[in-house]
């Protein structure tokens, strides 16, 4: 199989130079931001590399427009519409990312529960059918 058959972009889109940056197939989601337009979508991503981003959804988006992506744990990056097909679109990020920086999980603890110590334990619950919950012995 040739590098040409074996391209991630639709069919009828210009195939890439073989020097191209490599591809991961990721499962990830990416938020993407038209600037002055409408409310962010998210987008399923399909491929990442460290020039850009290939996303299922895409419908309305436009080539040439320039968006603000934020794709799995990475900040806000402007990218570019190159191309857009049969409900996907190739975005061109401004500046190189990390992919696997964009694959790390958030390193973050939830927040605690309205306002409650994370040490803090919440009371048993004492009305109606609560406090039988978990007895094996209830009707």
């Amino acid at each position: 199989m040739s590098e040409a058959d074996r391209s991630d972009e639709p069919a009828g889109v210009e195939a890439a130079p073989p020097d191209r940056a490599p591809r991961h197939s990721v499962f990830l989601s990416a938020t993407v931001e038209h600037f002055g337009k409408r409310q962010p979508s998210t987008h399923r991503v399909r491929d990442l590399s460290v020039g850009g981003v290939r996303i299922d959804h895409a419908e309305g988006f436009v080539v040439g427009a320039t968006v603000l992506v934020t794709v799995g744990a990475l900040e806000s990056v402007a990218a570019t519409i190159v191309w857009v097909k049969d409900g996907a679109a190739g975005l061109k990020f401004a500046q190189q990312i990390d992919p696997q920086a964009a694959r790390a999980r958030a390193a973050v603890a939830p927040a605690p529960f309205r306002g409650q110590s994370r040490g803090v334990t919440a009371p048993a619950p004492t009305a109606g059918w609560m406090p039988n919950l978990g007895s094996p012995y209830r009707r």
